[in-house]
């Protein structure tokens, strides 16, 4: 399967950065989906087949870490590739993003080079 099969989701209550994110998973030629809030990725995720997950730390309702404790949970996700890109840089916050299962942690500003090569790793 290429990456033209692959559906990335993208979980960010800031509709700037999430666009941006599109723009670049899309131009390297993922499908993409898109959700404000973890509660709405869950969602999106229980009718759709997602290749990869990358989401905010900090949104409203549902925030990334609780979303990645839900997937983990949940037997369908405790291996979908989850990448955390937040403004949150301590090592307090990546120590508790990758303990929460996190599978990399980007922090903002970052590349869209150092994403896509983030992503060329997990899937």
């Amino acid at each position: 399967m290429d990456k033209m099969d692959k559906k990335v989701l993208i979980i960010d209550d800031c509709d700037m950065t999430r666009r941006l994110l599109s723009y670049i998973v899309r131009a390297n030629g993922y499908k993409i989906m898109s959700a404000t809030n973890g509660f709405e990725a869950l969602e999106i995720m229980a009718s759709n087949q997602i290749d990869l997950v990358i989401t905010d730390l900090n949104m409203p309702q549902m925030d990334g870490l609780e979303l990645t404790k839900n997937l983990r949970a949940g037997e369908a996700y405790q291996e979908i590739p989850i990448i955390m890109v937040t403004t949150e840089g301590g090592d307090d916050n990546i120590k508790t993003g990758m303990a929460a299962g996190v599978s990399a942690y980007l922090v903002k500003p970052f590349s869209a080079q150092k994403l896509l090569y983030e992503m060329s790793k997990l899937i």
